[in-house]
């Protein structure tokens, strides 16, 4: 499958921004063997899920979610509230703390909209395969959240940087 243009950017912006690594990702994370544990992944997903800022935002996605690992990219499935980490993603802490937080956004951002229409095309050149603005603007919450307000700042520049807005 190929990435459309906006699917790259949105990649682009993340990398670009350069997010720093939490404490709590450097001490799940860090690691004798090649890859990060999936098993890591799921108590590293699991703990911001549990945390108050995640309920009182995220109420209807607090029962944890499965997360398996890997050969190759990450991916989420929100309808079976399950998120694969990629072992492309799991080679050194920061990477795999970006992608935990890159799909936990998929989690809790639906495709469809509160009126039942898609939040974008599903396919072709308008298509950014679901980093549609409302997954932005989670992102960048959860972002917030968990690495702090500059992170999420460089994060919404980024964004904006790339076409990608984050502001209505």
């Amino acid at each position: 499958m190929t990435t459309t243009r906006l699917q790259q950017a949105a990649y682009n912006a993340q990398w670009a921004a350069g997010l720093p690594t939490s404490d709590l990702a450097r001490e799940l994370f860090t690691h004798r063997s090649r890859l990060v544990s999936h098993r890591r992944c799921a108590i590293y997903i699991h703990s911001l899920q549990e945390a108050e800022w995640f309920l009182a935002a995220f109420a209807s996605h607090a029962r944890p979610i499965t997360v398996v690992g890997g050969r190759g990219v990450s991916h989420a499935d929100a309808a079976l509230r399950r998120v694969k980490i990629g072992a492309n993603d799991r080679l050194d802490a920061a990477r795999c703390e970006h992608a935990c937080l890159h799909e936990l956004a998929h989690i809790v951002t639906p495709d469809v909209g509160p009126g039942g229409g898609l939040r974008e095309p599903a396919r072709g050149r308008g298509s950014s395969r679901g980093h549609h603005h409302a997954w932005r603007v989670n992102f960048v919450l959860i972002t917030r959240k968990a690495l702090g307000k500059e992170a999420a700042v460089r994060l919404r520049h980024e964004f904006d940087h790339w076409g990608l807005p984050t502001r209505k």
